[in-house]
């Protein structure tokens, strides 16, 4: 989710009296919609965030997030299946209904098989231009309107990955492909002049299909995959968006990613990831928002997802860099209405930067954007975690994010 408009610097919040705030809605919001779990996850666990949700960057939101487990007869790990609808409006134009499912024990032979369908409109998509230097300045938005570094978007996907392990190694290799299309709106609602639109000059409207084949392999020694406390969770990808499958553009991502946990005593963990992505060919603007997972597609530089403190998609290039560091605490743990919980306390350093073209490897630390801030999350039965997150930056106070599960 996302992140605190610029436009409300003049509200000097605490981090300190932010993160209270938080914890009482989260309160509020983690009773779950309705669990069928026994003590040792048989069957069904059904968990969910009832309607009202808040994210920074999209404003007050209003939906369901549901999430349901199903273990079958017991002995699976995370699950044998799991189902994860999203439906979702938010005060700042965004409406969301997706369909997430992942199945790593449904398949005979060791396969797994992941997929998503979505459809989303946003009036109010970010654009600040590209390049790890791209200017936001306030003063356009009070004289030129409050969507000059907006734009609209339609977004409808359906994507899907089957994943195998390789022998006894602790390794897998993944193939996937899926299917998106774009609609771009460079002046939405009532808007005159945008930064997109600026930047067209009149040409022709950019959107349309970007179809994709990808494969890539997977090292991941967790010892579990819902907050894991040790192991590692590597990845090498490759994406090819060819015009043959009906493609706008053509071009290829690569993608690598690790992500590394390390057990401080029973109850701390430190978390790192690092990714590093990149784009071969000539991408559409609207395709270098992506960053590319083995689990589930996010967007960024800059949000609820890559680096929190940053307004959301604040900064856009066809190469990526991305350092988080976490520290989380297991700080209690109960039990109720049947189901165990947990609470998990944290503070994260989030480091990134972009680049227009080609990316120099030897200036991969130079110019770095940093975030900063601190966490909760409620654990509720095996795998539902509700999670907010403050972050603080040069360019925002104290953006507030709340969702699911762990950044990583």
């Amino acid at each position: 989710m996302a992140m605190l408009s610029n436009q409300d610097k003049g509200r000097n919040v605490s981090l300190r009296d932010t993160l209270v705030g938080a914890l009482v809605l989260l309160a509020s919001l983690g009773a779950p919609i309705g669990a069928q779990q026994t003590s040792n996850s048989t069957g069904w666990e059904i968990n969910g965030l009832p309607a009202i949700n808040f994210d920074s960057d999209e404003g007050f939101g209003y939906g369901v997030l549901l999430a349901a487990y199903n273990y079958g007869e017991g002995g699976y790990s995370p699950y044998r299946f799991t189902l994860q609808p999203t439906v979702k409006f938010t005060t700042k134009g965004r409406r969301e209904i997706t369909l997430f499912f992942d199945a790593p024990h449904l398949l005979s032979n060791g396969w797994r098989i992941d997929g998503s369908l979505r459809s989303e409109r946003q009036i109010a998509a970010p654009y600040y231009g590209l390049g790890n230097n791209s200017v936001y300045n306030e003063a356009t938005e009070e004289s030129l309107g409050q969507y000059y570094y907006r734009f609209g978007r339609t977004r409808t996907e359906a994507t899907t990955n089957l994943q195998r392990q390789i022998g006894d190694l602790p390794v897998r290799f993944l193939v996937g492909g899926g299917a998106t299309h774009i609609g771009v709106e460079p002046l939405p609602e009532d808007a005159s002049q945008t930064f997109l639109n600026r930047e067209l000059r009149g040409g022709d409207v950019p959107g349309g299909w970007s179809n994709h084949l990808r494969a890539g392999l997977v090292w991941d020694t967790r010892d579990r995959e819902t907050g894991p406390r040790r192991g590692t969770w590597s990845e090498f990808l490759v994406q090819a968006i060819p015009s043959f499958l009906g493609s706008e553009s053509q071009y290829v991502r690569w993608t690598l990613a690790d992500r590394r946990y390390f057990s401080l005593g029973d109850r701390l963990t430190f978390a790192n990831r690092f990714i590093l992505q990149n784009i071969e060919g000539d991408a559409p603007f609207y395709d270098l928002f992506i960053v590319q997972s083995s689990f589930r597609q996010e967007e960024g530089l800059g949000g609820a997802k890559t680096l929190r403190g940053i307004p959301k998609n604040r900064y856009v290039g066809k190469g990526f860099f991305l350092w988080n560091a976490e520290l989380r605490w297991r700080a209690h743990e109960f039990a109720m209405a049947g189901s165990s919980f947990q609470l998990i306390l944290s503070g994260f350093l989030d480091r990134g930067r972009v680049w227009k073209t080609d990316m120099p490897l030897d200036k991969i630390l130079a110019s770095m954007h940093t975030g900063y801030g601190g966490g909760v999350r409620l654990g509720m039965g095996e795998n539902f975690v509700v999670a907010v997150d403050v972050g603080h930056s040069v360019e925002a106070t104290s953006p507030i994010y709340i969702g699911l599960g762990y950044l990583y």
